[in-house]
């Protein structure tokens, strides 16, 4: 794993919230930024994602705030459809969903982080690169993501 995770950037932490406008409002204020944009993912024809297994059709809303050294993800679900995001949401509340790694070579990492037991319950494409959720609850008490953009070369 030492490979997989050499250069250990961290690039984001989700945040879930059942209401992402009163969230987004709140860390405005609080970080004194103007309002930002709320957009809401593509769907599956777009994304590819798979939720275990399974074509994914969930969508989410979401607004990034950016910072020096990482980024700050609040996460809505969108209606009743099942995902990840939803899941976690109706297991554990809102609050901290995941923490982001910049990898290259997804299926690798993928495979490494299985290799350890830590299972990939979801993933999908976005614009300009590719993500993927592991289930680390149970050894880590949280979810990872890999992050691949196409602009990142890490080793």
């Amino acid at each position: 794993m030492q490979k997989t995770f050499r250069k250990r950037i961290i690039t984001q932490i989700g945040i879930l919230t059942e209401d992402i406008q009163t969230a987004k409002t709140a860390w405005e204020k609080f970080l004194g930024l103007p309002s930002q944009q709320i957009s809401q993912s593509d769907g599956y024809a777009q994304t590819h994602a798979v939720y275990r297994g399974e074509p994914l059709e969930g969508r989410i809303y979401q607004v990034c705030f950016n910072f020096e050294n990482i980024e700050l993800e609040l996460i809505q679900p969108v209606g009743d459809v099942p995902s990840y995001w939803k899941e976690c949401l109706e297991k554990n509340g809102p609050g901290i969903h995941h923490i982001s790694f910049a990898v290259k070579n997804m299926d690798k990492c993928i495979a490494d982080c299985e290799e350890l037991g830590i299972p990939s319950i979801q993933r999908g494409d976005f614009p300009g690169g590719r993500y993927a959720y592991l289930d680390a609850s149970d050894s880590m008490n949280v979810v990872l993501e890999l992050l691949e953009k196409e602009q990142e070369v890490l080793s």
